[in-house]
């Protein structure tokens, strides 16, 4: 109930912010200097207002660019890519929190693990932004740019009224329909690990790692560092065993985490390519730093 009660006053609170930020044209104002130059880059100015937005509240720069693409400011790809930029600033702002709890907890192979967190987020980031160029370019150069609607301040609350009133419900159900999987999905990953098929993979206490990860990355960093305590794992096994558990949970967090709130704020014609486009990018970029992490597991 209290994570269903933040998502709802995130959804609320992103779609106001940014209904005030177009509202009160901040973004004209500040960003108009950068505009050209951005969008030689295929960056436009709502989407480079919402990064920094992202630094203090990512799922407001999110709504940011919603309403900007809602009002025909921004296209498809921009929303889509845009949005899939905003993870790197929200996550740059928790992760010398993340990074200090990690290394309190797990020490060294804590810090490494928030470290290839940070590095795998910075990868996702230029990821999307290179996207964002090659898209422009294929555009003559820069996006084309679509007529802007001005509405006024009662249209803005009414259609974020609105919006509440339609996307809440399906934001609800979808976050609670997670809840009710993960276990299954936790289950069913204990079950085979414990099979003991992939041994040579990773050693039956970095699987019992991985498995505590599902459940939550503090329950997976103690979980570690009761094992290194122990001597049954290795500095590059644990943090192999850390990356393999949140490469695990990826769909259902994502399903927790994200699909829940952009149900909420983006169309759903826009939610199905985003969703596509944040799996793609993440899992390739998972599997690549497992692949690493085992391969420095077997060299050490």
């Amino acid at each position: 109930m209290r994570a269903e009660c933040v998502l709802t006053f995130n959804i609320a609170f992103g779609l106001a912010v940014g209904e005030l930020i177009l509202g009160l044209g901040v973004i004209d104002r500040f960003f108009s200097p950068l505009i050209p130059r951005l969008e030689r880059l295929g960056i436009h100015g709502k989407i480079a207002a919402a990064m920094v937005l992202a630094l203090g509240a990512p799922r407001s720069g999110a709504a940011l660019i919603s309403r900007a693409y809602s009002e025909g400011e921004l296209t498809g790809d921009q929303a889509t890519f845009g949005t899939l930029s905003l993870a790197f600033p929200g996550y740059l702002r928790r992760w010398v929190g993340t990074a200090a709890m990690a290394a309190a907890v797990a020490g060294v192979s804590g810090f490494i693990f928030a470290l290839v967190m940070l590095l795998r987020s910075a990868c996702r980031f230029t990821w999307a932004v290179v996207l964002l160029a090659s898209r422009a370019k294929a555009r003559s150069g820069v996006f084309a740019e679509l007529e802007s609607t001005h509405v006024g301040v009662r249209e803005r609350t009414v259609r974020v009224l609105v919006q509440l009133k339609r996307s809440l419900p399906w934001a609800w159900a979808f976050f609670a329909l997670t809840y009710v999987i993960v276990p299954f999905v936790d289950g069913a990953f204990s079950k085979y690990a414990s099979r003991g098929g992939m041994l040579w993979f990773l050693p039956a206490e970095g699987w019992a790692v991985a498995v505590s990860s599902l459940a939550h990355v503090t329950a997976g960093l103690s979980s570690a560092a009761a094992a290194l305590s122990a001597g049954k794992l290795r500095v590059t096994q644990t943090v192999l065993a850390l990356l393999v558990g949140n490469m695990a949970g990826s769909v259902t967090r994502t399903m927790r985490q994200n699909v829940g709130y952009w149900v909420g704020v983006f169309p759903r014609e826009l939610v199905k390519n985003l969703l596509r486009w944040h799996l793609a990018t993440t899992i390739i970029l998972e599997i690549m730093s497992v692949f690493i992490a085992w391969c420095a597991a077997v060299v050490n």
